[in-house]
């Protein structure tokens, strides 16, 4: 395995290999193929239908051309289309999965509870509220970070299909009290969601958005100001200093794939290393397994709060979401000798029905294989906060809650 600090150079990527450009570029030429005759037939349309106000297509973002421009100088796109460093597994959901997703095994055999937060007092230092699925305020050495921001009725292009919520967003945007960084991990709709960007560039109108390369094309399409837009590739940084605070965010390799519309890849997908002056935060997006955390773990951790996917699992595609226990190895791959100090508080599992699992699974799975693994875990209510110092909050007043909605 390429050691990291091999890749780095003052926080900025060096070219990777030229094996791996060569493996890839044979299908990264065949995906940038059909990207630009996607491009020739849909774009003309999609842009008049966005301009007219049509809420689908102006989801969709930016341009293939837009996003192009925007990833020119990344060492990790192949002909424009980004790719993972490990191979893949091909894989087709199958018409039994269909009629699975059908009987709505993922759904809660009762509702749930879900908390309204307060964000009246000034941010912790160290502290984080579950918002629903990828959506955490995260309070880090006096600064907030929203991850992954998603407080629409439904995941998807329309508001009219896809994936529902099952719970309440916990807050509304303008509840959530100033928030200094909005922090996204990839452009898929369940982590990147037009309506609720729309609503922060608004109503914070002082918040920065922090992205990975690529995605940024995609805000500028909405109308947020590219100078409010910060881009890191794998193994760059971005550091912003919030009210005298410096704040540093390293995106660090995932193992997943991206994409709004016909054509996959032509944006990067990350994990977030979210530094302060006095602690550090893990934020995984969406990832399959590697072993490349190992890597993350020895030049940027432990972490005091691993916030971990840990939902939306299925053999069919391994590379794209870890199941629990997985989560748990990433866990202590990422705080080595750490790993007893450092709390996993999971997320993307039970807010948005995205596989054929029942509802409580990830939370059963992940308790249990923590249990074994000597891996402290919180399991919040959405909206409900930990106080990650001092181990209180309502994260932690009602460790059984999800049992009742099992």
């Amino acid at each position: 395995m390429t050691s990291i600090r091999s890749l780095l150079t003052d926080g900025v990527a060096e070219s990777v290999g030229a094996s791996v450009v060569r493996t890839r570029r044979a299908a990264a030429r065949l995906g940038a193929t059909g990207a630009q005759l996607s491009e020739t037939a849909f774009t003309g349309a999609v842009d008049l239908l966005a301009e007219r106000g049509f809420a689908p297509a102006r989801a969709l973002g930016a341009t293939h051309a837009e996003i192009a421009a925007a990833t020119a100088g990344s060492s990790f796109a192949v002909d424009g289309v980004f790719g993972n460093r490990e191979p893949s597994t091909p894989s087709r959901p199958t018409m039994a999965m269909s009629i699975d997703m059908a009987r709505n095994p993922g759904v809660p055999s009762a509702p749930i509870p879900v908390l309204t937060p307060r964000f009246d007092s000034p941010p912790a230092d160290l502290a984080a509220t579950w918002l629903g699925h990828a959506s955490v305020l995260l309070e880090i050495d006096g600064v907030r970070v929203l991850t992954d921001p998603v407080f629409s009725r439904r995941c998807s292009p329309t508001q009219a299909i896809g994936p529902q919520r099952m719970h309440a967003a916990p807050a509304s945007v303008g509840g959530l009290g100033p928030v200094d960084v909005v922090l996204i991990s990839h452009d898929h709709y369940d982590h990147l969601d037009v309506a609720t960007i729309d609503a922060l560039a608004t109503v914070h109108p002082h918040a920065q958005f922090v992205t990975p390369i690529g995605v940024d094309a995609h805000l500028r399409s909405w109308g947020v100001a590219a100078d409010r837009i910060h881009t890191a590739d794998w193994y760059q940084r971005v550091t912003l200093e919030v009210r005298g605070t410096a704040m540093t965010f390293h995106a660090t390799p995932a193992r997943h794939f991206s994409g709004r519309g016909l054509v996959r890849n032509l944006t990067q997908w990350v994990s977030w290393v979210v530094v302060g002056p006095e602690h550090r935060a893990f934020f995984s997006g969406d990832t399959g397994f590697t072993e490349r955390y190992a890597e993350t773990g020895e030049l940027l951790g432990p972490f005091d709060l691993t916030i971990m996917a840990v939902g939306a699992y299925d053999p069919l595609w391994p590379d794209v979401h870890i199941t629990p226990e997985e989560a748990v190895v990433l866990h202590r791959l990422l705080n080595r000798e750490a790993t007893a100090e450092s709390l996993l508080l999971p997320i993307h599992w039970g807010t948005f029905m995205l596989a054929p699992h029942a509802w409580a699974d990830p939370v059963q799975r992940l308790l249990t294989a923590a249990g074994g693994a000597g891996v402290p875990v919180t399991v919040p209510r959405p909206g409900s906060t930990a106080d990650v110092t001092s181990r209180t909050g309502t994260a932690f007043d009602d460790p059984t809650w999800w049992e009742r909605c099992a």
